[in-house]
């Protein structure tokens, strides 16, 4: 008996979400592959759904065997998500700007920052939720409030903050050169985490 492909799928992504290693995940999945082929055995009996068998898993692991530890997790995807946000408005508020400088308000400054806050905290609070076992309209839910939450944002920017006053300003180079490191520095930490993440199935070694 061959494991069906909707398990393998369902596990792999369950196991990414918990921000296993590629090279355990690879592990995992071929241990189930061995099972089922060698016993017949239905894999949800055998291992019980996916989500709950990823936990399982993680629960089992320190960032020794392939799990770094929620701090890092959160504090490197934070990380990531400013340097983008920033380096995208920073390059292409330059590139706009023509022969002018850039310029940004008290509106422009509070309103990126509540930005930063809800689509980062959202995107972690999902993935969380779905790697807890929170029913789909549960996570549905979570994504739709951080949504509703964002264009509130953006709508109570425009009436109550101030949008005219400058209160930073840079030459248009000075935009342009500095996006372009933010974004470069969030692409290699991106980079380095998809290589962490590449899943690695075991190969027999003697042969």
């Amino acid at each position: 008996m061959t494991l069906d492909n909707n398990y393998r799928q369902d596990l792999l992504v369950a196991l990414r979400l918990h921000e296993i290693s590629g090279e355990r995940v690879g592990e995992v999945i071929a241990e189930v592959e061995a099972h089922v082929a060698e016993t017949g055995e239905d894999p949800v009996q055998a291992f019980g759904a996916p989500r709950e068998y990823a936990r399982q898993v993680a629960a089992q692991l320190d960032p020794a065997t392939g799990k770094p530890s929620t701090a890092w997790t959160m504090g490197s995807s934070l990380v990531v998500a400013t340097l983008t946000l920033l380096g995208l408005n920073l390059f292409a508020d330059g590139i706009s700007a023509g022969a002018g400088e850039v310029a940004y308000t008290v509106r422009d400054l509070v309103t990126t920052l509540l930005l930063l806050f809800l689509a980062g905290g959202g995107v972690l609070v999902i993935f969380r939720a779905y790697a807890a076992g929170v029913r789909r309209a549960g996570v549905i839910g979570i994504g739709v409030t951080a949504f509703a939450l964002i264009m509130a944002t953006e709508v109570l920017g425009d009436l109550l903050l101030d949008d005219r006053t400058s209160l930073l300003a840079m030459p248009r180079w000075s935009a342009i050169a500095a996006g372009a490191v933010m974004l470069l520095a969030a692409a290699a930490m991106l980079v380095r985490a998809i290589r962490r993440g590449r899943v690695v199935y075991p190969v027999n070694r003697s042969a």
